[in-house]
């Protein structure tokens, strides 16, 4: 190896180790500034909750050519604003009109709460051999959200939410009784349930 050659070496060696310390000690160092977290809004609702649920649902769907059976389990309750109720303290007896159910259905937390037992393609193979048996994420959302609102259909008219709201009658009843010591009167606009038209 020559000399000019050791040197070119040397010297390309030393000139990668000083742009390396230029840009390790020389380059800005970037700062990161992390603020205090803020909360923007908190709503609080008292709620009377009158009936907890628990169901397993036997799914049998198709959507976008496709057949699933499934099984679901499901939580949920049935509960009352307390706070935006109308109540009329005025007189004697205090008067109470029930506000709208707040129904909420969710599928389980569980293990095993979402179990599909089969899907296949209504495809023809002939027609679409590449067509998959496997429901998507966005299908199986969207199935989901047609057994919600089906399972809230049947709670309204199997009579589940008329007995949801008599019995938040009488726990208000008793309840508000205590709490303004004189005699309360609940009464329910909407027996069979505010929302049992939209069902």
């Amino acid at each position: 190896m020559t000399k000019n050659i050791k040197n070119l070496i040397i010297l390309a060696a030393i000139l990668v180790g000083a742009i390396v310390l230029f840009f390790w000690l020389g380059a800005p160092k970037k700062s990161i500034e992390i603020g205090k977290g803020q909360i923007s809004d908190i709503t609080t609702m008292a709620q009377l909750c009158t009936v907890d649920l628990y169901n397993e649902v036997p799914v049998l769907d198709t959507i976008n050519d496709k057949v699933l059976f499934a099984v679901q389990k499901q939580r949920g309750s049935v509960s009352f604003d307390i706070e935006n109720m109308q109540v009329n303290a005025d007189g004697d007896t205090v008067k109470i009109v029930l506000s709208p159910e707040i129904v909420e259905i969710n599928e389980a937390t569980e293990d095993n709460s979402w179990q599909v037992i089969d899907s296949k393609s209504l495809s023809l193979n002939g027609y679409n051999p590449l067509a998959s048996d496997r429901l998507t994420d966005e299908e199986e959302n969207q199935l989901k959200a047609k057994i919600k609102a089906n399972s809230k259909k049947i709670l309204y008219h199997n009579g589940t939410i008329e007995r949801a709201r008599a019995e938040g009658v009488k726990n208000l009843q008793t309840l508000m009784t205590k709490v303004y010591r004189k005699p309360v009167v609940v009464t329910d606009p909407t027996p069979k349930g505010a929302h049992y038209d939209e069902y």
